[in-house]
Formats: C-alpha cells, sequence, structure tokens
C-alpha cells in the first residue's frame, strides 16, 4: 500500500535516493502540511497528539496495520532550506534506520522522503524523558538513578560497536516508558545552539532555529574537546555528556559552568536526597574529567563501574547489570527488511529477511514477512505458501500471527477459483501489512537474558560433571521453550551428549545453515566426509563444489560436465559421477584422482554402491543396469530390464540389487544382477528415489504419485504406504533414530516413523522446491538441496539414551 503511494507523491524511495533541494525553485514549500488530531497521514497513521518545537513537528500517531504507536517527526521548511540541513537529516536518520534494534534504543523504522521533505518515524516511547523525571523528583531513589544509567550504558556500547558517536546526548535524548526502560533518541538529527532556562540545563532554547553545522552538540553537554572540533571527537566525549546528566540525577546540577574552561569538581547530593559513598563520588569526578584520558575510556567500563556502586549500597547486583540481546539480531534485520520492503526495495529487503532466519530460523514475524514477500512477488504457488506456513504453525504453535496470513492467502485461493478465467488480470489481491518486531518495554527482556544465560552455564556444568541424563533434559526443556531455535552453546552440549547416547525419540529440528549456491545446483547433494565439501549438480550438469562453513567459496569444476547423478561410498572414500554421455567415473575422496572409469553404455540415470564399497551399480536410460568390481576395473555383469530405463537402483545385504524402473516397477537380483527373482507393481507413476536401510533388510521409495513405500528388501513385501505429500516426492533419505526424511518440490520436508508412518516433523524448505537429500558431516545432520541452487543443512534433535 505505501509503495503504491508513494509513486504517486515521491520519485525518489529511499533516503539514499533521495534528490536533496539545491535551487530556490527546488526546495521543499513553506507549506509543508500540517496535521491535527484525528487526521490520517498517508492513509496508514492516525494522528493522536502533535507537539511542536523549535525545529519542526512530531506526531504521535498509531499505525491502522501494526496496532503500534510511533512517533513521525517533520522538520520545518527553514531547516531543511540550509544548505547541509536536509542533507544531515536524511544521512544521519538513514544511519540510525541501520543501527537496528536494542532495547535501550528507540528505534528509527524509516525515513520516507516525500515532496523533498523527509518524514521519520520512530518508536513512540510513553514515559517521557530524563529531563521531566529529574525535576519531579523520580531520580532521587539512587536504585532508580543507577538502574536507569546502567541501562544507558548498553545502549551506548551498542551504538559505539556500530561506530556511531552519538554526540548530543542530554536529558532530553533519553526517553524512558512508564516502568522505567530507557531509551536513547535523536542519533545525530539537526539541533538548535544554546542551553538555556532556569540554570538547570533541561531546556533546549526557546525558539532558536540556528543551524547547529559547525558545532554538533549542545554547549551545556558537549565535552570540552567537542568545542574544539565537534567532528573529531570519540566515544569518550559521549561518556562525559552523560557524566552531566549523571551530576544533574544525584547532585542536581551540572559540574562546570562551562564546560569549555577547566576547574575543581566536587559532587554533593541533591538537597534532602539520600548521601551517596565515596565511589560513587569517585565515579561522578571521573566521569567528568576534562581530559579524555582521566574519564571511563568506555560505557563498558562505566557499567561495571555504576554496578559496583549499585552492590555497595544495596548488597546485590543491578538488575539491568547483563543483558543478553543476540536474538534481537533476528529481529533488527527483520525491521530493516520491512524498512526496504516498505520503501520499494523489494532485493534489499529479500536478503535481510534471509539473515533474520539464518540467525533465528523460528522469528514468526520473520517467517510472515518472507511468505508474504514471496507471495505477492508471484514467485511461489499460493497452494505450496500454505503448506508451508501449516509446517510452521506446526513447529509455532503459539505464533497466532501466521493465522491471518493463512486466511489471506486462502481468500486468494477462493478469489482465483471464481475469476473467470482471464488469468487474473482483472481481479484485486488485498495483500496485508509487513511486521515489524516491536520493541519490549519491560523488565522481561533483561530477565530472559539472565535465565537464557544461567540454562547455559548449567548444562555446560552438568556436562563437565558427565550427569548425563540431567543435562539432557535441562537441555531439551529449555531448548524447547524457546522452540529449537539455534543456539550455538546448546548446539555444542548437544553434539556431546550424541556421542555417548543412543537416538530415540525426535524432538526437535534446527536449521543449522543456508549455505548458497549457483540458481538450480541443488541436486545430487553428496556431503564428503573429513573434507568440509559439498558436492552437487547445476541444472546443465555441472559439479558445484562449495564448503560446508565458508558460504562464499564455490567453485565448478569444468572437468566435469553433464553430470547426471551422483553416489557415495557407504566408507566415504570414493564419490562417482555418472554423465549422459554413458561414462561413469570413480574419484577418490582425498585427492579426487579417478580410481576407475567405466563406459555404462548408455545415459547413467542412477548410481549406487555396495555395502562394502568394492562394488557400483549403474542404472541406464536404455533399460538394464550395470555392476562393476572398483578394483578389477572392467564390467562384471549387465542386467536386462526389457528396455525399461532403471530410474533408481539400490544394493541390499552383500551383493543383492533392487532396481526401479520407469514403469513404477521394482525388480529383486541376486548375485550382483545375476537374477531377477522378483517383480512387484511398487507405484502407480515412476520412482524418483530409493535407499536401503536397516542394514539392507529394509528400502524405502518415493515417486511422483506422492506416495513414500517401505519394502523388506528379501521378500518385496510393501511393510508401509504413507501418502506423504501433495506434489511429487524428491527424494528419500533414511536418517538415524530409525527415521526417514522426505522431501518434496513444493518445498515441505517431513520427517516419519517408517513402521507406523506417524509423520514426527514437518519442515520449510524456504526455497524453490527441495530436489535431493543427503547426510551431513554429522549422523543426526542432513542436506537438502533446493531447487535455487542453496543447501540447506538441518540437525534433528533427539531424545538420547545412556548406557
Amino acid at each position: 500500500m505505501l509503495t503504491r503511494i508513494l509513486d504517486k507523491l515521491a520519485p525518489a524511495r529511499s533516503s539514499r535516493e533521495a534528490k536533496l533541494p539545491r535551487t530556490a525553485a527546488e526546495r521543499p514549500s513553506t507549506d509543508i502540511p500540517q496535521w491535527k488530531a484525528g487526521d490520517t497521514i498517508l492513509d496508514r497513521y492516525r494522528v493522536e497528539e502533535v507537539h511542536s518545537g523549535a525545529m519542526g513537528s512530531v506526531y504521535i500517531a498509531e499505525h491502522l496495520g501494526w496496532k503500534i504507536r510511533v512517533a513521525v517527526k517533520v522538520p520545518k521548511a527553514e531547516v531543511l532550506a540550509g544548505k547541509e540541513g536536509a542533507r544531515r537529516i536524511v544521512n544521519e536518520a538513514d544511519n540510525w534506520v541501520r543501527m537496528g534494534m536494542h532495547p535501550n534504543i528507540a528505534t528509527c523504522y524509516y525515513v520516507l522522503n516525500i515532496n523533498q521533505v523527509p518524514y521519520i518515524f520512530i518508536e513512540y516511547v510513553d514515559g517521557g524523558d530524563l529531563g521531566s523525571w529529574i525535576n519531579a523528583g523520580r531520580c532521587r531513589d539512587p536504585r532508580t538513578a543507577l538502574s536507569i544509567a546502567v541501562q544507558f550504558c548498553h545502549g551506548m556500547e551498542f551504538t559505539h560497536a556500530r561506530g556511531i558517536i552519538h554526540r548530543d546526548i542530554k536529558p532530553q535524548n533519553i526517553l524512558l516508558t512508564k516502568n522505567a526502560l530507557v531509551k536513547i533518541t535523536d542519533f545525530g538529527i539537526i539541533q538548535t545552539l544554546g542551553d538555556v532556562g532556569d540554570g538547570s540545563g533541561l531546556a533546549d532554547a526557546p525558539g532558536g532555529t540556528e543551524l547547529t553545522v559547525g558545532f554538533r552538540g549542545t554547549p551545556g553537554y558537549a565535552s570540552p574537546e567537542q568545542f574544539a572540533d565537534s567532528h573529531a571527537v570519540d566515544e569518550r566525549s559521549d561518556v562525559f555528556s552523560f557524566g552531566v546528566c549523571l551530576w544533574l540525577m544525584f547532585c542536581g546540577r551540572k559540574p562546570y559552568r562551562n564546560n569549555a574552561v577547566k576547574e575543581d569538581v566536587r559532587p554533593e547530593p541533591v538537597s534532602g536526597g539520600r548521601p551517596f559513598p565515596p565511589s560513587l563520588g569517585e565515579l561522578l569526578v571521573k566521569v567528568v574529567a576534562h581530559e579524555p584520558d582521566g574519564r571511563f575510556q568506555s560505557f563498558t567500563e562505566l557499567r561495571h563501574a555504576l554496578n559496583k556502586v549499585y552492590v555497595e549500597m544495596f548488597r546485590v547486583q543491578c538488575p539491568y547489570m547483563e543483558l543478553d540481546f543476540a536474538d534481537l539480531e533476528a529481529e533488527n534485520f527483520n525491521n530493516r527488511a520491512v524498512s526496504l520492503l516498505e520503501l520499494g526495495k523489494v532485493k534489499e529487503g529479500a536478503a535481510c529477511l534471509n539473515k533474520a532466519l539464518d540467525i533465528n530460523d523460528t522469528l514468526p514475524e520473520a517467517i510472515y514477512n518472507m511468505t508474504l514477500l514471496r507471495w505477492k512477488s508471484g514467485r511461489a504457488k499460493t497452494d505450496h505458501l500454505l503448506r508451508q506456513l501449516e509446517a510452521a504453525r506446526q513447529r509455532l504453535p503459539d505464533a497466532k500471527i501466521l493465522e491471518a496470513l493463512v486466511q489471506a492467502l486462502k481468500c486468494d485461493i477462493v478469489g482465483r477459483a471464481w475469476d473467470d478465467g482471464d488469468g487474473g488480470d482483472g481481479r484485486t489481491v488485498f495483500y496485508p501489512e509487513y511486521l515489524l518486531c516491536v520493541p519490549k518495554h519491560s523488565l522481561d527482556v533483561f530477565r530472559l537474558g539472565q535465565v537464557h544465560r544461567a540454562a547455559q552455564a548449567n548444562v555446560r556444568d552438568l556436562l563437565a560433571k558427565k550427569r548425563r541424563d540431567s543435562c539432557l533434559k535441562v537441555l531439551l526443556d529449555t531448548w524447547r521453550n524457546i522452540g529449537f531455535r539455534k543456539d550455538k552453546v546448546f548446539i555444542e552440549v548437544y553434539n556431546a551428549l550424541i556421542k555417548a547416547g543412543t537416538p530415540g525419540a525426535i524432538r526437535g529440528v534446527i536449521r543449522l545453515a543456508t549455505i548458497p549456491g549457483p540458481p538450480g545446483a541443488g541436486g545430487g547433494v553428496c556431503y564428503l566426509p573429513g573434507t568440509g565439501k559439498i558436492l552437487s549438480l547445476s541444472a546443465g550438469g555441472a559439479v558445484v563444489v562449495r564448503d560446508y562453513s565458508v558460504k562464499k567459496n564455490i567453485r565448478v569444476l569444468d572437468k566435469y560436465k553433464n553430470i547426471t547423478c551422483t553416489a557415495l561410498s557407504p566408507d566415504g572414500n570414493y564419490y562417482a559421477l555418472g554423465g549422459r554421455d554413458g561414462r561413469l567415473t570413480v574419484l577418490s575422496k582425498t585427492d579426487g584422482r579417478a580410481v576407475a572409469c567405466f563406459d555404462v553404455g548408455g545415459e547413467a540415470c542412477c548410481l549406487a554402491f555396495s555395502p562394502d564399497g568394492a562394488w557400483i551399480g549403474a542404472g541406464r536410460s536404455v533399460g538394464g543396469f550395470a555392476v562393476y568390481s572398483i578394483a578389477g576395473g572392467g564390467r562384471k555383469r549387465l542386467a536386462d530390464t526389457g528396455g525399461r530405463a532403471v530410474v533408481a537402483l539400490a544394493f541390499t545385504v552383500g551383493k543383492d540389487v533392487v532396481c526401479a524402473t520407469d514403469d513404477g516397477m521394482l525388480s529383486f537380483w541376486t548375485g550382483g544382477g545375476r537374477e531377477c527373482v522378483r517383480e512387484v507393481e511398487a507405484h502407480a507413476m515412476p520412482v524418483v528415489s530409493m535407499r536401503p536401510f536397516g542394514g539392507g533388510l529394509q528400502l524405502v521409495t518415493c515417486a511422483a504419485d506422492r506416495c513414500v513405500k517401505v519394502w523388506d528388501a528379501r521378500t518385496g513385501q510393501c511393510m508401509k504406504t504413507i501418502e506423504a505429500h501433495e506434489d511429487t516426492v524428491r527424494d528419500v533419505l533414511p536418517i538415524s533414530g530409525d527415521a526417514v526424511v522426505s522431501a518434496c518440490e513444493d518445498d515441505i520436508i517431513k520427517i516419519w516413523e517408517p513402521q507406523t508412518g506417524e509423520c514426527r516433523q514437518i519442515l520449510d524448505g524456504r526455497g524453490d522446491g527441495v530436489v535431493s537429500l543427503a547426510p551431513g558431516p554429522k549422523p543426526h545432520i542432513f542436506l537438502s538441496g533446493r531447487a535455487d541452487g542453496a543447501v540447506v543443512a538441518w540437525m534433528v534433535v533427539y531424545d538420547l539414551e545412556f548406557a
């Protein structure tokens, strides 16, 4: 919706693409729209309050789609008319947007440029600013003041880690929620000169409009070095400015009459306030030292000093001392994606959503937004998207936001069903809004981090003490509570536990990584044990090699072309390539050297190694299959299938072979293809994949008829038929724990209990369809190759039994 509006209102959609006014004729009109309470901005923001200031207007409005309140800042025309005014506002607001989300930062959602006027959309904070809290006496309680100060340090650590110096820290730019959560705001947005008022330093110059182009900051809070060069400052300048705020909180006054002039400072409690310990007095002196080298060198150092005072005064650690916000990286990328998508930058927005889901595969907002983006772009079938959402809802039953998108997709399907057959060109589809991750406004964000860190420490301690049963119970309980999202410590502990345990029931599945590759290079995926290399085939038959752990290291083997199938020996020492020209090459895993070459006598459709790795079989498009002794270097036997193409092949016990032909039949052969002892009608349509499991005593097959079937390899009896998917099943793979994975061209992956047909897990491949499966670097990890060329690594989390 917003993109369509902006197409009409402004040619430049993003803050970086905006054209800045250069002549009087190009500058914005002084008649910038003025809204009042009850008006609606851009058809989606309902104005609730209006605040006017020296630099422009602030509109408190409700976003009608997101159901959250935002602050919309609109500069005055005379502010934008200055040579640097508009450029500064646009560039620095854009940096604020890119900084991302943090519990102690007021989030800047995006900047819209309409008719050369930048509109800045910021998180609304409902509790006023630090100045109002000081004036109301709410900071006289040192517990409150220290808690605010520690939170502020967290926010500035985050800011400085991203290379941003605030330069204008003052009470007006330190907002608080009603329950005392700190939110730092106004990162570099144009300020006015002067710091006058009642002498408290809490008021800006009223009515001032002179732009601070040469000087950046507010003199009453600026560090001494800012007066020499306000641009050439480091994080210690921000430490000084906040130190002035600390003086106002604890002493009721500023430390200096003029920050540019050095003088001795002696902190004393505000009149009527509680006497503070010597350590706090020492802190207040150090934080506003005139020379940068004499101050705290970072906000991390200051935070620890503040907490030390807190412990001294109250005998407990400040509840805000530690903050684990690693999970917010996914939320940051999601919100950045929404900003980009709202501005029409689809490619960049999609990249951010992919990053969000790579960090946190279970983030509901990112799943919602990626599905909506694929729907709007027309890159995926609506019914496929519905199945993927259903998979997400099974993994995230509490994610109610996904239900709204399910209903919208169902309405689209109904609309298409009732369309008059013209392709839907005349039908309007109303898409939902993209969703932001809304910042949390409570102490919960700190408490959850503390609980999570405690759980990490607990499982590590239990593992070190070899209390494996207790360790596993705590691990699984905690992991389940966070939706089995990717967690470095939990994965490390689980990898250690599974070495000592026997897999049982599946408890969860984690998307470890999505490894990109050239378009179409997801077929024939094969992991080479001990090398960290993944082989796959492009749509044209080129062999693509990529690293399991390095996402950008991708190369194509020019020596091998027109390859149709691959296979890995059971011991992992050899891999084989079969081509359209009938050439079969067996290669050494260690150096890639060809150890054997054979002429199949027709296009190779499939390959399989015997259980001992001594033999290799190749199914032919012209019918029959050939079996070769790798050490012998020649053909051992050619089995005739009457001209029917062999599309899948598997060795079972010893040299017994089962082949599947393109008419859906299974043939059972003894002696490496010497004699066909039985044939059965396996599937109504051609078999796509077949794998042995259970020591070669059982087989699992899949076909275009959407079914997965389990077979007794000795008798040829069908033990179980599973109506697995709603489209063609492209591959099946037995995994540890007596389970079977199936992959469908609609992007759905399912994990089954093969004896009962019970579906244990449903996963969303999030690509253009899954085309192949392969074992991964560990028994509990498997790989899925997608049609878009990416390979996804999945880790299965089992219940474990320990001897």
